[in-house]
């Protein structure tokens, strides 16, 4: 028998020996009982470390207990625990007692606090569904990531998961971190990166308590991965983090191993700098006691393919993000947003027109999100938000998150500012007759440019004598409000199913364009997603009887017309006044 066989076996009879290893009860834990902790410093090599129990906090959450332990190495003396051990596995009396998963922000000494490994053991029992989102976005949202999933602080708090980026633009960090924190996880810009794979049939990597390793959360030519150590493996599962990721119940995101290049001492929160290597499975439960996953699984992903255009050539992405109905959003509007800044952040203003497909899962139709911005530093933040907040919209609309199946990302730059303000809006006439024709001029101004467009309208002969009619220019946001006011409300309308949401999301005006309307009050009933309007009396009547059914607004169009702008984006509104004559 050679060598290389004789290291084989023993090898897998130490994975095989951890595999088994006997459970520590916590009611056999005492305080000064003498232990070890493992976890990875450099490279891939698992180190093992002492520690000495403190005591147990009974009740430290709903039915959850907390070991306190002080650490016992000087590899944590100056740093305490640090972002990336949560999840290391803690032996006493050779038995798997837990996880480290705890710190104490601003403590002296290295104490940690310790999941008792019953309690992530138990995650395999619980069949939890996938987190419901708690608060929905609307199409006004200013941001994808809405409401806190942290708990109120407490003076021990689990050890912080971070998030590394790789491949994406400065500017992420600053405009992304605080939604990250809101979800439990610390961004972090440049600080890791990732291995490329050597080909389609490489052999998973192995994975132990206490290896590290990386959730990938985005892979590609953008990299976003959560980072933590294994604490326990029984076959071709294993438990990791000992703390909540986002609490999401049943996931499907792809993990790697990682290897550790070098700790970082920090006086906020010390890390390890780290990159990550092989794929080697999929996690499937995010529980508050920690994490599972299943070795040699693969996870299913979104590709998302971004193409930029400008003056100086084309530059395109390639990306996979995991399927969540919060992560997914946030996750296209970053990599929009990094793109976009990346080819924009030495141009001072400019204009960008941009569109987005999402495609779905079978018969539904694609979604479409578009529109042009034009300003200064500010536009990728506006284009990417656009682009994202309709995928988002529709994955925590329904009863059970509907994510696309691929996304395109197209959008076009001109280094100068293209946009149109009204500056008025005047009529022939300010008295007609029921059948009068009525010419319109619209003045629009660009900087120093001016430009007039001429509309007409001919009131309905029906229409009423006595009435007021409002002639608006409004763009696309204005007319957004109005026709589709109740999906910029918490809560939005409810839908028969996703078809016609999507369908509907579809007729959203695109931003930067400009809409001619002639209003009169009347009300205008909603049924599902059409509107109808200047209805007989007798259809009125019945409809105003089942108001819950077909709620009405104040106002019937009788012109609604897009305004062919001389070019660019448009801004602004401008109202006249139409008297019918008595």
């Amino acid at each position: 028998m050679t060598l290389r066989y004789l290291l084989s076996g023993v090898l897998l009879g130490a994975f095989a020996a951890q595999a088994q290893a006997p459970v520590l009860p916590l009611s056999q834990i005492r305080p000064d009982q003498e232990g070890t902790a493992r976890t990875v410093f450099r490279g891939e090599q698992v180190e093992e470390f002492p520690l000495r129990i403190l005591g147990v906090m009974r009740n430290s959450g709903p039915g959850q207990s907390l070991i306190l332990a002080r650490l016992l190495t000087e590899r944590l003396e100056q740093t305490g625990v640090m972002q990336g051990m949560s999840g290391s596995p803690v032996f006493i009396e050779g038995k798997l007692a837990g996880a480290i998963a705890f710190s104490f922000p601003f403590a002296k000494e290295p104490i940690a606090g310790i999941r008792p490994i019953e309690e992530m053991l138990a995650i395999r029992s619980v069949n939890q569904p996938a987190a419901r989102v708690q608060a929905k976005i609307h199409l006004g949202s200013p941001q994808i990531a809405v409401g806190d999933s942290l708990p109120a602080q407490e003076p021990s708090q689990t050890v912080l998961t971070p998030v590394r980026l790789a491949g994406f633009g400065e500017r992420v960090l600053n405009h992304f971190a605080d939604h990250w924190r809101r979800l439990g996880l610390v961004l972090q810009q440049g600080l890791s990166g990732s291995v490329p794979a050597t080909g389609s049939n490489t052999v998973p990597p192995t994975v132990k308590g206490g290896d590290m390793i990386a959730v990938h959360l985005m892979r590609g030519d953008m990299v976003a991965g959560a980072e933590g150590t294994v604490t326990h493996r029984e076959g071709n599962r294993i438990y990791a983090f000992g703390h909540r990721f986002l609490a999401a119940g049943d996931v499907d995101f792809p993990f790697a191993k990682a290897e550790v290049l070098t700790p970082l001492p920090n006086y906020n929160s010390p890390f390890k700098i780290s990159q990550s290597l092989g794929e080697a499975g999929a996690i499937r439960q995010d529980a508050d006691a920690g994490i599972v996953g299943e070795l040699g699984a693969k996870a299913r992903m979104i590709p998302v393919a971004l193409r930029i255009d400008t003056p100086g050539g084309a530059q395109s992405y390639q990306v996979e993000m995991v399927r969540h109905a919060v992560l997914s959003p946030l996750l296209l509007q970053m990599s929009a947003f990094s793109a976009l800044d990346h080819l924009l952040q030495s141009v001072g203003e400019g204009t960008v027109e941009f569109a987005v497909d999402s495609k779905y899962s079978g018969d539904l139709p694609v979604l479409r999100a578009q529109g042009r911005y034009a300003g200064d530093a500010n536009l990728p933040l506006a284009a990417s938000l656009s682009a994202a907040i309709p995928t988002a919209y529709v994955s925590q609309q329904m009863g059970s998150a509907l994510l696309p199946e691929a996304v395109t990302v197209s959008a076009k730059f001109l280094p100068e500012r293209d946009q149109w303000a009204v500056e008025g809006l005047k009529l022939s006439r300010q008295k007609v007759d029921p059948g009068d024709a009525v010419d319109i001029e619209i003045s629009l101004v660009a900087g120093a440019k001016r430009q007039v467009l001429r509309e007409s309208f001919r009131v309905p002969a029906w229409v009423p004598r006595g009435q007021t009619l409002t002639v608006s220019l409004q763009d696309a946001l204005t007319a957004n409000l109005l026709d589709f006011r109740a999906f910029y409300q918490p809560g939005g309308p409810a839908f028969a199913d996703a078809k016609e949401l999507i369908e509907t999301l579809n007729r959203l005006h695109p931003a930067g364009k400009m809409y001619l309307r002639v209003l009169r009050s009347a009300p205008a009933y909603q049924s599902g997603v059409e509107e109808m309007a200047n209805l007989p009396h007798s259809v009125a009547t019945l409809f105003q009887r089942q108001a819950g059914q077909y709620p009405a607004g104040l106002q019937a169009k009788l012109l609604d017309k897009e305004v062919s702008l001389p070019s660019g984006v448009g801004s602004g509104s401008r109202t006249a006044t139409l008297e019918i004559e008595k």
